[in-house]
Parts: structure tokens; C-alpha cells; sequence
């Protein structure tokens, strides 16, 4: 499978960019804060957030086994805001799994809408997957509504099939097809 280089992602408010060595102090406030953490399968302290970011500098989209994170960074300011990645899979090659974190006080501006949508294009037009799939936790009210926004169906509801942090949790499976996405963007 061919991996593809990476500079960035735009749109009129965000830059989806690889994350550089100095977000790790950001980057580590916000996923480590209980709000953003507690649906996630780890926090991140900032020597974890050191050793994510030197491997996320080095890692190329569409790399079978592997997750590729991209910064969100605010156009205005250059602030960080969240952070966004695709895991591709080594058997589905066809398929990558999608995923965002957005910073508390970034949130409900919209940024996290526009981050995926742009990201949804880069995988249907950019990588040209097939299927992009999201799973998140069905507490994560504001997840389960930003997939539906985006054009997400549900797929499935997994119950207790996710040990985080020694209790099991469930698991909502969202997905869309190449074809939805065409569809839903025509000019």
C-alpha cells in the first residue's frame, strides 16, 4: 500500500497540521483534562504528550497499523485547539477509523464539524477509502450529535465491550460510506 506525504488541511477558520514539538504543553492540558479523557482509553501527562508528538512528526497518512494524528489549529491566533486522526487498519485497508478531540473551551463553536468535514473529504477524495468509521461511548452526547451533524449513520451499539480504566463501557459504532459522502456533497 502506497502511504501518502502530509502538509496540511485547510478550511476557513482551521488548519489540520502535524503536530509540532512545541503543542505538547497544550496538547497534554487538554487531553489530560477529565472532560476530554474520560472518553478516551488514556490521558496524556506531557511525557506522554512529548513521546506522541516525536512519533506523530514522523508518521505518514494511509500506513497500515497505525494512528496519524493532525493538529487543529485556529487560523486567527494559531492557537491549538483540538487534534484530530485516522487509524488505518492493516487488514481494511480500504477503511480508516476516525477520531477528534476539541479542547473544552473550543468547544461548541463548530470547529469540530468543520475539522471532520474537511477530514472526510481528505479520506474520500484525498486517500480514496471506501468507509470511514468513528466509535465513541454513548455518554458522549456531543460526539453521538457531531457524527449525526456530519452524516454518520449508526451502525451499532456494543454493550460493555470496552474496558476503559477497569470498568467496561459501551461502545456506539457510526460509519459512512464513500458513496454518502458523494452524495451529500454535490456541487
Amino acid at each position: 500500500m502506497k502511504t501518502h506525504t502530509f502538509a496540511s488541511l485547510e478550511t476557513e477558520r482551521l488548519i489540520l497540521r502535524r503536530f509540532r514539538s512545541e503543542d505538547e504543553a497544550d496538547f497534554s492540558r487538554y487531553r489530560s483534562n477529565p472532560k476530554i479523557s474520560r472518553f478516551q482509553l488514556r490521558s496524556f501527562d506531557i511525557d506522554d504528550a512529548h513521546y506522541f508528538i516525536a512519533t506523530q512528526k514522523i508518521n505518514q497518512p494511509d500506513t497500515p497499523g497505525t494512528w496519524f494524528q493532525m493538529a487543529i489549529e485556529r487560523r486567527s491566533d494559531g492557537a491549538l485547539i483540538g487534534d484530530c486522526g485516522l487509524r488505518f487498519p492493516e487488514k481494511e485497508v480500504h477503511q480508516v477509523e476516525i477520531g477528534i478531540s476539541v479542547a473544552p473551551e473550543h468547544q461548541g463553536n463548530g470547529y469540530a464539524a468543520e475539522a471532520l468535514e474537511r477530514m472526510l473529504g481528505y479520506i474520500f477524495t484525498g486517500l480514496g477509502k471506501h468507509r470511514a468509521w468513528a466509535s465513541t461511548d454513548p455518554q458522549n452526547v456531543t460526539s453521538v450529535k457531531l457524527l449525526e451533524k456530519v452524516g454518520f449513520r449508526r451502525e451499532a451499539h456494543h454493550f460493555k465491550s470496552l474496558l476503559i480504566r477497569g470498568e467496561w463501557a459501551d461502545d456506539l459504532i457510526y460509519a459512512m460510506l464513500e458513496e454518502e459522502w458523494i452524495q451529500n456533497h454535490k456541487p
